[in-house]
């Protein structure tokens, strides 16, 4: 007898519809079950994932986020560190940022699947569902762990599109909350705050940089009675009114915006370019005459350049690091990204996409930054641009920066829902009202990083220990440990489904485990011992 839904009488005559299932095969589920099941799983959701986008909208979002800084400070890592070994850290480190982002979309799918299998649990204790014996008699223990067992294998194998459907938005220090022992996920929660915290720095202060090159004033501004401001408090002022109020949206209330912003920036990208190309052109000062020098500098390091350019220099390698973390870091704000996505088997290409059109980009920008500027690239790369003798072109260039605003809310906000997370709080949504916990939550996330920017405008340093640290943990680390402990936890490691990553083999995450321990020691070693 298969599974069915019957009516059986209640007071006053009427029926009630009654879910039967029959112990001898729980179950042989029916898309109505499984409907229920869905209704249920979605009662219980926490952070709802909100209006859907398509997968290039998604791209857009990966782009702005991967092309962020990277224009502004890679240029400068590539001086440092040289253009061949430049180009073969930064594959390195693209191909391990994907592996672990597939590492985080699975944990996320499966902190989902923990969501669906509570509703399993609910159907179980549901008055209107009854277990019946091979011979249609009712069983009064209808929920013992054969019973849950039997269901939960079913539901996986047959409704695995139901089972594992991303329909709760769960934050990554969230994930580290439901799979990592205690401890554990409080030092998760103490690395993402400290590396978003100096993402957010490094925007503030590039952003107030930019703002303040393109001021007619100097550093001080006159104002009535005699009164002398700093100008640069006055851009951080400004900064702040025009950052609060931008991260109070959501991703989806962005989307006009990032693709807006997208547009400017691919105009931007085009004008470092040109001006790198008309600096090439105009640079009649090489002495090599296309010899290739191989030496050793004062430290006894093996270096390699030609034509003046750096092609190999390890010790630039630290900066590239920080750099290159700083980059192709999305995994931080991946739950807030991927859980819209209309169809979500297209995650991993959405991360495969945005990385190689990056990747391609960050070469062809570090290379013609060389051969313009060779070693004399400054920290922020847009500066270099300053006496392009094109109208225009140079106060682009110089307000490039401000294209940042795309990328500080989303930053923002994920460093304010992983707070409310932690503190036991639920995020605020498009439809709820704004709270006060709201209010203050993402004033503390969105405004001490303009503080600091008031302060220092030196952006190496921050990248170099906020990046190459504590985004480096949730670069490579945190992933691997989320993926392992949520497989080991649900019990799914020969489960296969739509988001398991393919790169999820022991092997594999011994070979990234191996790469972070290799870079902390190589950072620890070149920054504070050196």
């Amino acid at each position: 007898m298969a599974d069915a839904v019957s009516a059986s009488p209640s007071q006053g005559g009427k029926s009630k519809a009654k879910t039967v299932m029959h112990k001898a095969s729980i179950l042989k589920l029916t898309k109505q079950v499984s409907r229920r099941l869905s209704i249920l799983a979605d009662g219980q959701i926490v952070g709802h994932v909100g209006a859907k986008y398509s997968k290039n909208a998604a791209v857009v979002y990966a782009l702005n986020m991967t092309l962020g800084t990277g224009p502004l400070t890679l240029p400068f890592a590539f001086a440092q560190a040289g253009l061949l070994l430049g180009g073969a850290f930064l594959a390195i480190c693209s191909v391990l940022g994907y592996i672990t982002a597939t590492y985080v979309i699975e944990a996320h799918a499966l902190a989902n699947l923990a969501v669906f299998e509570g509703a399993e649990d609910r159907l179980l204790d549901d008055e209107d569902v009854e277990i019946v014996d091979a011979d249609g008699a009712p069983i009064r223990d209808r929920k013992s762990d054969e019973d849950l067992a039997g269901l939960r294998s079913t539901v996986r194998h047959n409704f695995s599109e139901k089972a594992f459907k991303i329909r709760e938005r769960v934050e990554l220090g969230g994930l580290g909350r439901r799979f990592l022992p205690w401890g554990v996920w409080q030092l998760l929660y103490a690395c993402l705050f400290l590396y978003t915290f100096g993402c957010l720095c490094v925007y503030s202060v590039a952003l107030t940089t930019s703002i303040e090159s393109l001021l007619p004033f100097g550093e001080q501004l006159q104002l009535g009675g005699g009164l002398m401001v700093s100008t640069r408090l006055l851009v951080v002022m400004l900064l702040a009114l025009i950052i609060f109020p931008l991260c109070f949206a959501d991703m989806q209330k962005l989307r006009s915006l990032q693709s807006l912003i997208l547009a400017v920036r691919a105009l931007a990208l085009i004008a470092m370019l040109g001006g790198s190309i008309l600096m090439i052109a105009d640079n009649n000062n090489s002495n090599n005459n296309g010899k290739i020098n191989n030496n050793n500098n004062s430290d006894g390091d093996w270096t390699w350049s030609w034509h003046g350019m750096p092609m190999v220099d390890p010790n630039g390698l630290p900066s590239l690091f920080a750099n290159a973390v700083l980059a192709f870091m999305v995994h931080h704000s991946l739950p807030g990204l991927m859980a819209p996505l209309e169809d979500q088997k297209d995650s991993p290409k959405v991360i495969a996409t945005s990385y190689g059109i990056a990747y391609a980009i960050y070469v062809v920008l570090g290379g013609t930054a060389l051969l313009a500027f060779g070693t004399e690239v400054p920290q922020l790369y847009n500066m270099a641009f300053t006496s392009l003798p094109i109208p225009v072109v140079p106060q682009l260039l110089c307000g490039y920066p401000l294209l940042l605003l795309a990328i500080y809310p989303i930053v923002s906000i994920t460093f304010r829902n992983n707070m409310l997370d932690l503190l036991g709080l639920s995020p605020p949504t498009a439809d709820s009202p704004v709270q006060l916990k709201d209010v203050l939550s993402t004033a503390l996330a969105a405004l001490p990083p303009v503080g600091v920017a008031y302060v220092t405008s030196n952006v190496q340093d921050i990248v170099s220990v906020f990046a190459g640290f504590f985004g480096l943990t949730v670069f490579l680390l945190v992933p691997c440990a989320l993926m392992r402990s949520a497989r080991r936890k649900l019990a799914v490691a020969d489960d296969d489904f739509l988001l398991r990553s393919r790169w999820g083999h022991p092997a594999v995450v011994a070979v990234v485990v191996l790469a972070y321990t290799g870079a902390i020691a190589f950072n620890t070693y070149r920054l504070f011992f050196i």
